[in-house]
């Protein structure tokens, strides 16, 4: 096993030996097995590498994996999750998570301890955080770390396709059933509901009301999305008796009131309380490789501190492996995987049909009416357009945490990207990178910018006329021989919309809902079991070719989990594991 990281001094093995058989003390609540130390011998270091036997591994303790975990566990499976991150439970001081305002060492997540994100605060100290920003080739990848994993982050919005665009989206997944049955699980165990009329009628909410004022306007219906929160500490943060988070928009680093119904406190919680599940943070799965002669899978993981320092090395001997890691975490392991040889059966389609849900961010400036500087959020309401001719899209408002009323609205546009991205592994470094091709969203960017204008209208903003003129003149410039790449990114960014709008989108590219990467009925088959290893499967997002039919991803994430697990466990118990 190759380890990477900084060297690990000799006089830590009666260290490691002791914390070795804590670990698997504690694994073996859960019937997991420690098999003392393996023979093999880490890189850096000539003190062995642990070897712990379990049945059942699964990669991340984000959302798929939660729901993973939970149906495993229901079905009487032990099973160890892993997750990269460190718990994130919420204190009574209300000072778990940084702030946007507040920015510390507890921010980011990096698996690189030498990177600029894995701390540059006062004092230098090390911090293994909560958002994790990948790096990628046209596209930069937003995903959170920690048990709990992107629901720790997100705006928590719950939302689903239509029909048609579902078809669309997934033509092999029977569209009745995911309706009926499993989209209403998923909804009933991740407690999710619309905000209530009393939080929607306080002043932080203002914002909220405006978008909604301005899509009637223009004639179109908003709606009340989904919400994982609990609105009764949401209401606790209103009356004082909780530290203001959700009702002044700060979500985007973790709530710090508990309002956020994280699958750490739903299916996860419920996982752990049956016995049968041992949740193990700060654990890093660094390859998975299977043996030819027991099929088993034999993952390579690395044990980290608080501090990000590596501890321990660990292998982990499973009969069956989940892959939760989302759609990078996912895509990249399995793409090195293939690449090295140590899953050399997986085909090529494995690292393909990736994107980012057709995520774009902007800003509506100057309102008319207020819209407050601590605007409650994170995303309550919504007006969607199946039927755009360009490609259905969805336009959300979005909190600001804004030092006062500077009358904006923020806004999250999306719409069906098509899947054309991809996942490619650098043998000189190791690496596997997103790869996103330039230019390719102009359907769904255009589909945005229509719902935009049409917006507009109810905004009292500049003409339609107007508006066409100036971003004529601004896309002539920026296309002009000789202009910066940044300036002309910056140019850009002030094209395609009214005059009181801007796309932050082009200038850095980010998504915050990666998809794809280990398809179904391309790299997997129709259940998620992945095609030339037997007992390896996937969960996750990198299920989804590239977006969710113009809607927020965690939804139909977790509703296909449930679908995909249904099936496994019926047919994959005492057969396969």
């Amino acid at each position: 096993m190759t380890a990477p990281g900084s060297e690990l001094r000799r006089e830590r093995l009666n260290d490691l030996t002791r914390r070795a058989v804590l670990i698997g003390a504690a694994l073996g609540i859960a019937g997991v097995s420690s098999g003392g130390f393996a023979h093999a011998q880490s890189a850096l270091t000539d003190a062995p590498i642990r070897e712990v036997r379990c049945r059942a591994v699964v990669i991340g303790a984000g959302l798929a994996g939660a729901v993973t975990a939970y149906r495993l566990a229901e079905a009487g499976v032990r099973t160890l999750v892993l997750e990269r991150g460190r718990r994130w439970d919420v204190d009574h001081a209300g000072d778990t998570f940084a702030t946007t305002r507040t920015l510390d060492k507890r921010a980011f997540y990096s698996a690189d301890p030498n990177s600029s994100l894995y701390q540059t605060f006062p004092g230098g100290d090390t911090f293994p955080g909560i958002v994790e920003i990948l790096p990628g080739d046209g596209l930069a990848v937003v995903c959170g770390a920690g048990v709990g994993g992107g629901t720790l982050i997100y705006a928590g919005a719950t939302i689903r396709p239509g029909e048609a665009v579902f078809r669309q989206m997934l033509p092999t997944i029977d569209w009745a059933t995911m309706d009926g049955e499993y989209y209403p699980r998923a909804a009933r165990r991740l407690q999710a509901t619309p905000i209530p009329d009393d939080v929607l009628a306080h002043p932080n909410w203002s914002g909220a009301r405006e978008f909604m004022r301005i899509a009637e306007a223009a004639g179109m219906t908003p709606e009340r999305v989904l919400q994982t929160v609990d609105w009764d500490i949401v209401r606790q943060e209103l009356s004082g008796e909780r530290v203001p988070a959700l009702s002044v928009g700060e979500y985007l680093l973790g709530v710090n009131s508990g309002a956020r119904n994280s699958v750490d406190k739903t299916y996860l919680a419920q996982a752990e309380r049956t016995g049968n599940v041992v949740v193990a943070p700060l654990h890093r799965v660094l390859s998975i490789e299977t043996d030819p002669g027991t099929g088993r899978f034999g993952l390579d993981v690395e044990r980290v501190t608080d501090s990000g320092s590596p501890v321990e090395y660990l292998h982990v001997v499973a009969d069956a492996v989940f892959c939760a890691a989302g759609s990078a975490g996912t895509s990249k392991l399995l793409v090195a995987a293939r690449e090295t040889g140590a899953l050399a059966n997986l085909n090529d389609e494995v690292g393909r049909y990736w994107g980012g849900n057709g995520d774009e961010g902007w800003a509506q400036l100057m309102t008319v009416k207020a819209t407050a500087g601590t605007q409650g959020g994170g995303i309550s309401v919504a007006i969607r357009d199946d039927d755009n001719p360009s490609a259905p899209v969805t336009l959300e408002n979005t909190a600001l945490p804004l030092p006062a009323d500077l009358h904006l609205l923020g806004m999250l546009g999306m719409s069906v990207c098509p899947a054309v991205g991809e996942f490619r592994y650098d043998p000189s470094t190791g690496q596997v990178t997103p790869h996103w091709p330039p230019d390719i969203q102009a359907a769904d960017r255009a589909a945005t910018r229509d719902l935009i204008r049409r917006i507009a209208a109810g905004s009292d903003a500049a003409g339609a006329e107007l508006a066409t003129a100036i971003d004529h003149a601004i896309s002539s410039l920026a296309d002009r021989p000789g202009v910066p790449t940044q300036a002309r990114g910056l140019l850009h960014l002030l094209t395609g919309v009214p005059t009181d709008s801007v796309n932050v989108g082009p200038l850095v590219p980010f998504t915050g809902h990666p998809l794809g990467g280990a398809t179904l009925d391309t790299a997997c088959d129709n259940h998620g079991r992945v095609h030339g290893h037997r007992g390896l499967y996937v969960t996750d997002a990198a299920l989804i070719p590239g977006s969710t039919g113009a809607c927020n991803p965690s939804w139909t994430i977790a509703a296909l989990a449930e679908r995909c697990l249904d099936t496994i466990i019926d047919q994959d118990i005492d057969t396969v594991f």
